[in-house]
């Protein structure tokens, strides 16, 4: 890990525009810690992710833990949740991070 940012994210909007600024770049060998005050959606656009999901506030939750993401997955994180993201190879990972309706 080469890097850490911390996103406290409630993104509103709808149509291109918004589509274009939630969409996200990760080197190779960096990492992002995302804590949403809203409910969130990650979708992998391209490359593979590595996400650690913790519970919340409270600790860890039974669906928290490791998994990975492929082009055109999503993953919901709750308000209060906490993932770690990190691209899963060589090639950057790029994401969209957007707020649930």
């Amino acid at each position: 890990m080469t890097a850490a940012h911390v996103l406290n994210s409630q993104q509103s909007g709808g149509g291109a525009d918004a589509a274009a600024q939630d969409l996200c770049r990760l080197a190779s060998g960096a990492a992002c810690s995302l804590r949403p005050t809203a409910a969130m959606q990650l979708r992998v656009v391209c490359g593979r992710a590595w996400v650690t999901l913790g519970g919340g506030m409270h600790g860890w939750r039974e669906e928290g833990g490791d998994l990975t993401l492929q082009p055109g997955q999503s993953l919901r994180v709750a308000a209060g949740q906490h993932a770690v993201v990190e691209p899963l190879g060589r090639e950057p990972l790029r994401y969209q991070w957007r707020r649930t309706g």
